[in-house]
């Protein structure tokens, strides 16, 4: 077990911190898309004039970033599912209005990060398409803002969670599925 303090507060930072030039280059090419992938339309500037962007398939995904995520994150399910809920729940984060909430995204994100984590090796290749992706995240001025405000309530927290050592079928789902919203006070 580990608190904020340590292990979640560097995982924040890593996947929620503005991005830094990646060392790795991307695994496939900017025009391969996963085959099979039906992928929703090309949002354009429509799809910054809000924080929550649009999400034409309620996924959870923005368009724009599931797109992304389709064309650069290859076809091994794994590391789709563990990248899609990283996403998920940093949408979360700029969503989030009140401590709360920020715990709800935090517990998504340590939990995907954890996904993550187990199979660190797959998602190597990919390191240069993870530091594009985390810079489409927070892409307007408010999404930054509000990410910032999101960030600031996750400092004040403090949590404890259980790591996951290995991927399990908890790691195959929609994270904002598995992990439980806080009980209604």
């Amino acid at each position: 077990m580990y608190t904020t303090a340590g292990g979640l507060f560097m995982l924040a930072a890593a996947v929620l911190s503005p991005g830094l030039p990646g060392t790795l280059a991307a695994a496939n090419p900017p025009d391969a898309i996963v085959q099979g992938a039906e992928l929703p339309p090309d949002p354009g500037e429509a799809g910054r004039e809000t924080l929550a962007g649009i999400d034409t398939n309620d996924n959870g995904l923005r368009d724009d970033l599931e797109r992304h995520i389709a064309r650069h994150f290859g076809s091994d399910r794994r590391v789709v599912r563990a990248v899609e809920n990283a996403v998920i729940a940093s949408q979360y984060g700029i969503l989030a209005t009140n401590d709360e909430d920020s715990r709800h995204a935090l517990a998504m994100l340590t939990h995907a990060g954890d996904c993550m984590g187990t199979i660190a090796a797959r998602l190597a290749p990919y390191g240069d398409a993870l530091w594009r992706l985390r810079r489409m995240i927070d892409d307007t001025p408010e999404r930054k803002q509000a990410m910032a405000r999101h960030m600031g309530r996750v400092l004040r927290l403090h949590v404890v969670m259980n790591e996951q050592q290995e991927w399990t079928e908890h790691c195959d789902g929609r994270v904002d599925e598995v992990v439980a919203p806080p009980p209604e006070v």
